[in-house]
Formats: C-alpha cells, sequence, structure tokens
C-alpha cells in the first residue's frame, strides 16, 4: 500500500490517471527520466516491506535513469505472484484483477481494489467461459487466463456489455429488459454434437449439483448464451441470471420479451459436462440476486423419464420433457423412448 501511495503521487504529479497501476505510461515516464519530480516529502518503506530492494540513483539531479535490463512487464500483470485472491481480500493486486475484468468486459465501473459480490461474479462468469473450475477463487489458473485474454486482446466470448447497460444494473430489479438494450451479443463457439452428453435429472445431474452452483446456457436457436445461479433442485432446477447482462442476453435470445415458451439448450455443468435441457425466461416467485434485473427465477428442465412427468407435471413438466426430446433427436438422430 506504501508504493501504491507513492505510484499515485507520481501519477498525479505528471498529469497521469492516478490509479495506482503501473503501467505502459507510468512505468515510461519513471523509468525514461522525463517526469516532474514530486515535491512531497518521501515516504520511508519500513525495511520488513522492503522485499525488493531497488538501487537509488545516485543523486536526485541525474537527467536519466538505466531501465533494468529486462521489462517487469516479462512478469505478467500479476508480477509472477498468483497467490489466491478470494472475496474479501484488498489491494493493488485485486485493483489489477478488477482492471483486467474490466478490460474484459466481465466488469463495469472502477477498480477499488476490493473483492466484493460484483468482483466475484465477474470472476465466475470469467471462469464460466474459459473453463475453468467456478469456486470464484482467483488462484494460478484463473489469473494466468486473465494475463492471456489480457495480452491477446480477447473480450468476453458471452455477451460484451456496454457501458450502458453495465450501468443499468443500479436500476430497480422489477424493470423487465427489453430488446433495446444496450447489449453486444458476440457469438459463443457451440458445443460439439459429440461432446453433449444425455443425462438423467435425478440419476446424474440433481446429485452432481449443489445451490449457487452456475450453470452456462447455449442457445442454438440464437446463438446466444448466459448464466445462471442455482437456487433449488427439485423435479427441475429453479435459477436465476447471475447479472444484468445475462438477464439482457437471455431476454434478446427469447425475441425480447419474457415469455413460458420453453427453448431447447445445451446446457454447461460445474464439472464441464454438456448436456440438454429446456428452459424459458419467465420471472415468477422469489430470487436471491437483487441487481440481475430479473424479479424472481425461472426454471431448467433436465430429462426425466415420461411416466414419472406425466404422473407428477403432467403439463408444462411433460411440455418442456417433449422439447428436449426434439432436441435430442435433431442433434442426434436418436428417438428417446422412456
Amino acid at each position: 500500500s506504501t508504493t501504491e501511495d507513492a505510484v499515485i503521487r507520481f501519477q498525479k504529479a505528471n498529469n497521469l490517471t492516478a490509479d495506482g497501476l503501473a503501467g505502459t505510461k507510468t512505468l515510461s515516464l519513471l523509468l525514461g527520466g522525463q517526469s516532474t519530480q514530486v515535491v512531497q516529502p518521501a515516504v520511508t518503506v519500513p525495511a520488513s516491506q522492503a522485499s525488493d530492494p531497488v538501487q537509488a540513483p545516485a543523486s536526485s539531479t541525474s537527467s536519466q535513469v538505466s531501465a533494468p535490463a529486462t521489462s517487469s512487464s516479462s512478469a505478467g500483470l500479476f508480477g509472477g505472484d498468483y497467490s489466491t485472491i478470494s472475496i474479501g481480500d484488498r489491494g493493488s493486486r485485486v485493483k489489477t484483477m478488477q482492471q483486467a475484468l474490466i478490460t474484459l468486459k466481465y466488469l463495469s465501473g472502477k477498480a477499488d481494489g476490493i473483492f466484493g459480490q460484483q468482483t466475484l461474479k465477474a470472476v465466475y462468469t470469467f471462469q464460466s467461459r474459459s473453463g475453468l473450475r467456478q469456486d470464484g477463487l482467483a488462484g494460478k489458473k484463473t489469473l494466468t487466463a486473465l494475463e492471456s485474454a489480457v495480452s491477446s486482446g480477447s473480450t468476453v466470448s458471452q455477451a460484451s456489455v456496454s457501458t450502458q447497460a453495465a450501468q443499468a444494473s443500479s436500476s430497480s430489479s422489477a424493470s423487465k429488459p427489453d430488446a433495446s438494450s444496450a447489449v453486444t451479443t458476440a457469438s459463443v463457439s457451440a458445443p460439439g454434437i459429440s461432446s453433449i452428453k444425455l443425462l438423467h435429472w435425478f440419476n446424474d445431474v440433481k446429485p452432481s449439483l449443489k445451490n449457487g452452483d452456475h450453470l452456462l446456457i447455449y442457445d442454438p436457436s440464437s446463438g446466444l448464451s448466459w448464466t445462471l445461479n442455482v437456487l433449488s433442485r427439485g423435479r427441475h432446477c429453479d435459477c436465476e441470471p447471475l447479472t444484468k447482462a445475462d438477464t439482457d442476453t437471455m431476454v434478446q435470445s427469447f425475441g425480447g420479451k419474457n415469455t413460458w415458451n420453453q427453448h431447447g439448450v445445451y446446457v454447461k455443468l460445474p464439472n464441464g459436462t454438456w448436456t440438454v435441457g429446456s428452459t424459458h425466461d419467465m420471472p415468477h416467485l422469489s430470487g436471491s440476486i437483487k441487481d440481475n434485473g430479473f424479479d424472481g427465477h425461472l426454471c431448467v428442465h433436465f430429462l426425466r423419464n415420461m411416466e414419472e412427468a406425466e404422473t407428477n407435471d403432467p403439463n408444462y413438466g411433460v411440455s418442456n420433457q417433449k422439447t428436449i426430446r426434439e432436441l435430442w433427436k435433431r442433434i442426434s438422430g436418436q428417438e428417446i423412448n422412456y
């Protein structure tokens, strides 16, 4: 934090964005000798904090400081420190991670160095899109994936949210998104047909899920995808969109309106397995996320025995089972006879 304060003072003195992040402009001025001297008392770093000793220039009047032999950027955004960042953490490493998530359009606003709920949602979404374990913990795999994505100029692989759409998340959750929402939809690669497994809700899917898990939904009819948060598991899975961006993308996939008409979809489970399901986008009853623009929850149905569905859910449940069977036949050519 002491070093961060020094960087911020240096940036202010040199008319740079005072964010405490030592990016290209800051480093160029700092190492190139063209900077303005900060007219403030120097901050003394306690010996216990000086883990990276640096030789000061021999004279403060020196016109140029030699750059180190290897660029500090070679160690990546996190300087080679990939120790896990988790919710509740604060500081420059959190800010660096947030800035990367903002650059990739998983997070909006300004990096504040505080790992809160919005940052946690962004990490979950990034992990989901990147094929990583969705645990909300920014460990080595997540941090190196962030570095790689920023380096390659990648953006969010599901829905790239404009600033206006992101700011809309602060509006009342009761407001219904519509087709005019400022969402730029980028195509997500559909899973290979051979990778989609026919899994049974009671035998395969339900035992593998817990409340709070995330499901990645891909709608083959629109080519759009979004992330859902698992609320509860009964004869089907009650879920809610994870973010306002997920809500907007989902509603766009359903033609810009909330409807009970179900779509056959591909569902990526937390363990990375794809299967088939059926869902709608009509909010009903209650949800747990207050800023996702979705006033309630929705249902995701998975394969069940038709006889059991006819007994327990003779109307809407059976309708979803027919949708699942139609989708499976379309992609595999196989009939489901149970």
